[in-house]
């Protein structure tokens, strides 16, 4: 498609990506997001009972987490190490498109670690959610019992609709709403980009989420037919559940779920997700 000088085309991917953002943190100068269209504060918190998030306070926590200002994907990023024993948290509220009728989005970020840096049990880099990681919740983690780690993306309705039987983790249909991958390609030397879309929650019997590793797809979920139900006013953006230790960068939320294509460019942006809103 041919324009003018000084006109965009309708087609140019860019545009179509930078119209979706909802959300950037970069951590080029400082935690909090370099853009957002909800609040940009980034808070500390406490884990209680299992996996419940209490007990927001501003800031990286104590001790606070590293920013390492040149050490990043680009430029700066987010250093979990063993002795944090906190996550930190971005608040949802506009910052991820949530709709109780067909929700759908994209979550983006970079990830470099030693997986046998590890903890030793589950740990969840990302985590969306206003519960629990079986509860209402997209998560992607690293597993426990393999060497080297499993990586998998998790997708959970309302868990008082999927666990009918009642064995949460150990039944069949928590496993029905996973995709796995086996010896990922995460290392200390190397970043991994993580991209998480889903489509059709809330309002369909055909919501599924699929997970994308350097753009490359991974896999799908079976179909989640069951409700999301959150206070978006109590849900957050969570990083470093479950004591993960490694550096996290150019997180970024989307109102829909990118295309191949699109993952592809955002994989390839110079600048990363800057580049989609100048700043």
């Amino acid at each position: 498609m041919t324009t003018t000088q000084g006109m965009i085309a309708q087609d140019d991917p860019i545009p179509n990506l930078a119209s979706a953002l909802t959300f950037h943190a970069s951590f080029d100068d400082g935690p909090n997001a370099d853009y957002a269209l909800g609040e940009k504060q980034i808070y500390s918190a406490t884990i209680e009972g299992s996996e419940a998030v209490t007990g927001l306070t501003s800031g990286l926590g104590d001790p606070p987490l590293e920013l390492v200002s040149d050490g990043g994907k680009f430029g700066g990023a987010l250093k979990f190490a063993r002795e944090n024993s906190h996550v930190v948290v971005y608040k949802v509220e506009k910052n991820v498109a949530y709709s109780p009728v067909n929700f759908r989005g994209t979550a983006s970020f970079w990830l470099s670690l030693d997986p046998a840096a590890l903890p030793g049990h589950y740990c969840d880099p990302f985590q969306l959610t206003d519960k629990e990681y079986d509860n209402a919740c997209i998560w992607v983690d690293f597993t426990k019992n393999d060497t080297p780690p499993n990586f998998r993306l998790g997708v959970f309705g309302d868990r008082e609709t999927w666990d009918i039987t009642g064995d949460g983790g150990n039944s069949e249909q928590f496993h029905f709403r996973l995709v796995t991958v086996a010896e990922p390609p995460f290392a200390g030397n190397r970043w991994t980009h993580v991209a998480i879309t889903w489509d059709g929650i809330n309002g369909t019997r055909t919501g599924r989420a699929r997970l994308y590793l350097d753009a490359v797809y991974q896999g799908a979920t079976n179909v989640i037919p069951e409700q999301f139900s959150w206070d978006s006013a109590k849900a957050g953006i969570r990083l470093g559940m479950g004591h993960f230790v490694g550096l996290i960068d150019d997180l970024a939320l989307f109102n829909r779920p990118l295309s191949a294509e699109e993952l592809r460019l955002l994989y390839g942006l110079k600048r990363g997700v800057a580049e989609l809103h100048g700043r």
